[in-house]
């Protein structure tokens, strides 16, 4: 059969000729006066380890050529994330299944499906084309063609066997390629409450017609605090789903020059996997490598010749709730100054596969409202006289990719903070960045809702109305205003001239807390206070990473870490990072155990774990006996974070060493003996476990040992399985790493006098197919604590032993 090819259809292409006729061609056209000129044309440089380098004159061929390599590692996750977007689950995978969401959340296929209806539609990806300048409009369009490229060269039948001939396979839209973008914006935010939105319904009307003056009570917020949506929300903010990075300056370092560590915490499956990526358009003076989101086409973490830079989640409130009034004789209407306005019903119809494998279909209508769509979970309730909608600042957020563009063309820190503040569109992170120069900085011009904090103080209901919110927002961080009063409304979102940065020539370093200590001695205070609410308040106790970051600069200043000199370089930094150190333990184990061996009443088996927790070297490191044990006992002490089992309370003007001291000796006891008397922790104990026996990913090859812990510098983070009677592991599924979060894409970029000088890993590879050559290489390098060199210049490239160049065009 001929190719056909569509009128207007700009992402068609035939099939897939042999060499000898594209030879033929293009040797045909070399020789004639009227060679057609390429819409998309591009250089593809694979060196070790799968890393595309794609070089090309202009953005639109820098696309097509990354949607090409990236489909080549990625097609099947990318193409089941596809039919995510489309809202699409339910009709190919079943009514009744679910999915493993991108932090963790499962949502279940009908709920996401509408969810996807709702807002990922035509209307969302027009607004972001018109807010786009033609540079990110052409990286977008050109990434969707190079990934329909791939799919017409290669075949349904010819794909990796997870996708293999699937109906569910489908070329990219451009319209799914920008919405993939809005997708990406709202991970920190409306994404986590697929099923609260999708399955948002009005009360039955026999129900909803019964006036009455009376308002339904309200959970407390202990018991808010506990629901499924709060539940998301924590696990996001979850300081063991976070990130580290330091931008070192010319005063720390041997060479005088910065160095940038990237660390980023992510999942290990879906489409928050970083990938690897090199983009580089002369033309455009852009020339970036680093690491970016499945199906995002520009690097956003990562380095250029004199620049580089990294991110870690930030505590920015990018959403509220919305705590509606409804009118009493419709709960599809909510008063607002005084007045009754309508909710705006949008009628959806999905298709869905049942067991018998027919496919029905099944309608809902779901609400909007001037905030936003509405939303519940069974605390959360949608009832006569009240309900809840979600007013989301990121799904707004049109210029995510202008705004990477400008980061990855500034040459220096300043030039950075001058990049972020002209479209202020990061959507949910911290920058931490350092140039060759030697001047580092920390800045946080993320999205964010414009809040005043007198709205905070007026518009978040509290107890003096019968209402939980203040204190919710205290405990957790959550805000919900009222939707009452025009007075309460946003002012859009936080601008330039209201966020915080800071420059340094010693060092900064964020590990998701909060703007306010970002470097020793310094504090950034008076920042608009949602920006850092509840327990992330400036002023606040820090985490231990947080800790761990700082105490790491200042042992290495003072040569307390027992490294020769006081200065960074590349390799000790990567020493340092990899022992794993864990400062809270330093700051409260010793004590405890002292009581523990000295107690009359303590068990035999008791004592004999305070013997291994005495020993243990207070690390994460591989061979670390007692850091599995301290890992167990930890989470059952809540991670330490009660004030009650400290003795020197923390002080807001020492937050390195405060708080410090047991002072919980009886209680944690108590918990002690509790897990002593389990087989696991027992046998722990007696067996001397270490990281590397329990943490493990399951490959073709065997068991790879993953370095780091769950709350230290160094992360790891596997789900518990017990793999035979009383012995278990922390893993994640063998095929999709689905569980597993931690370490991810990570980076140490310095300079010399001839350009970047960098090293890096990708912890669980560049490919998601178990088939592909890159699916584990890399993952390999990582067990075994090695680092994998980053090539950059063009002669670093060619110089790579698995140089590979293809060009492609159409």
């Amino acid at each position: 059969m001929k190719p056909v090819f569509r009128r207007g259809d700009r992402f068609a292409t035939p099939l897939k000729l042999s060499a000898v006729a594209v030879a033929a061609i293009l040797a045909a056209c070399s020789s004639s006066d009227n060679t057609i000129t390429p819409e998309y044309a591009a250089t593809i440089r694979t060196t070790s380890y799968g890393v595309p380098h794609v070089l090309a004159d202009n953005f639109k061929g820098a696309g097509f050529g990354y949607g090409y390599a990236f489909a080549q590692q990625n097609f099947c996750l990318y193409a089941e994330e596809l039919v995510t977007l489309r809202g699409e689950r339910a009709q190919y995978f079943g009514a009744t299944g679910g999915y493993l969401g991108q932090l963790g959340t499962t949502s279940g296929n009908v709920d996401s499906d509408f969810y996807y209806k709702l807002l990922f539609n035509k209307a969302q990806a027009d607004r972001i084309k018109s807010n786009s300048s033609q540079a990110a409009r052409d990286i977008v369009t050109g990434f969707a063609a190079g990934y329909n490229r791939y799919l017409s060269d290669t075949g349904a039948a010819n794909l990796p066997a997870e996708c293999r001939s699937a109906d569910w396979v489908k070329p990219m839209t451009e319209d799914e390629a920008y919405l993939r973008l809005t997708q990406a914006a709202v991970a920190g935010s409306s994404l986590n409450f697929i099923n609260s939105i999708g399955n948002a319904q009005p009360p039955a009307t026999a129900v909803a017609s019964l006036k009455s003056n009376r308002r339904e009570k309200l959970p407390s917020a202990r018991q808010l605090a506990a629901s499924p949506m709060v539940a998301a929300l924590q696990n996001l903010q979850d300081h063991t789903i976070g990130s580290n990075g330091f931008g070192l300056g010319r005063e720390v370092t041997q060479s005088g020059k910065g160095i940038v560590m990237g660390n980023p915490h992510f999942p290990w499956w879906g489409a928050l996997r970083l990938h690897q990526i090199h983009i580089t358009v002369p033309n455009e003076k852009y020339d970036v490598m680093g690491a970016t989101l499945l199906g995002v086409p520009l690097p956003l973490i990562g380095f250029n010749s004199t620049l580089g830079w990294t991110h870690t989640f930030s505590t920015d409130n990018r959403f509220t709730l919305r705590y509606l009034a409804l009118d009493p004789s419709n709960p599809t209407r909510y008063i607002k100054d005084g007045a009754s306005k309508p909710m705006t019903a949008v009628p959806l119809s999905i298709s869905a596969k049942g067991a018998d494998g027919k496919l029905t279909t099944v309608s809902r209508t779901l609400y909007t409202t001037e905030f936003g769509p509405m939303l519940m979970d069974k605390d959360f309730a949608w009832g006569r006289s009240s309900a809840f909608a979600i007013q989301d600042a990121n799904y707004s957020n049109y210029q995510l990719i202008d705004q990477v563009i400008l980061n990855g063309k500034a040459t220096s820190v300043d030039g950075l903070l001058q990049a972020a503040a002209t479209h202020t569109a990061m959507p949910w992170v911290n920058t931490m960045a350092a140039d060759k120069n030697g001047d580092a900085m920390y800045l946080n011009y993320s999205v964010a809702a414009k809040v005043a904090d007198a709205q905070l103080a007026a518009c978040v209901p509290g107890r003096d109305v019968g209402a939980p919110f203040q204190d919710l927002m205290a405990t957790t961080g959550l805000v919900v205003m009222a939707g009452t009063a025009s007075a309460c409304d946003w002012s859009g979102s936080i601008g330039a001239a209201q966020r915080p940065s800071i420059k340094r020539s010693d060092y900064i370093v964020n590990a998701n807390d909060s703007h306010w200590w970002s470097t020793a001695n310094t504090f950034l205070t008076g920042y608009p206070k949602i920006i850092a609410t509840g327990p992330d308040a400036e002023g606040s106790v820090q985490n231990n990473r947080t800790r761990t970051g700082h105490a790491i600069v200042r042992d290495r200043l003072s040569g307390a870490d027992g490294l020769p000199g006081n200065r960074f370089t590349v390799a000790n930094l990567q020493q340092i990072y990899q022992k794993s150190r864990f400062f809270k333990a330093e700051k409260w184990l010793p004590g405890f155990t002292a009581e523990c061996l000295a107690s009359p009443t303590a068990s035999a088996a008791a004592k004999d774990a305070c013997a291994v927790l005495k020993d243990w070297d207070k690390t994460h490191a591989p061979m670390s006996v007692g850091a599995v044990l301290f890992l167990e006992f930890y989470a059952a002490l809540g991670e330490l974070e009660a004030p009650s089992w400290w003795s020197v309370a923390f002080n807001p003007a020492d937050p390195l060493e405060t708080p410090r001291g047991n002072a919980g000796t009886a209680a944690a006891l108590t918990k002690l003996e509790a897990l002593v008397a389990t087989a696991q922790f027992d046998s722990f104990a007696k067996r001397r476990i270490r990281p590397a026996d329990v943490q493990v990913v399951q490959r073709a090859e065997g068991n790879l040992s993953i370095p780091g812990g769950r709350y230290t510098f160094n992360n790891w983070r596997g789900q518990k399985v017990e793999i035979a009677p009383g012995t278990y592991v922390y893993t994640g599924d063998p095929k999709t790493n689905a569980g597993a979060y931690g370490n991810s894409y990570m980076q140490f970029v310095t300079w010399d006098d001839s350009g970047p000088v960098a090293e890096g890993i990708l912890t669980y590879s560049q490919s998601t197919n178990p088939a592909h050559a890159n699916f584990s290489d890399q993952t390999r390098k990582y067990s075994a604590g090695e680092w994998v060199k980053l090539p950059y210049t063009d002669a670093q490239i060619k110089a790579d032993p698995n140089f590979k160049e293809v060009k492609i065009s159409q």
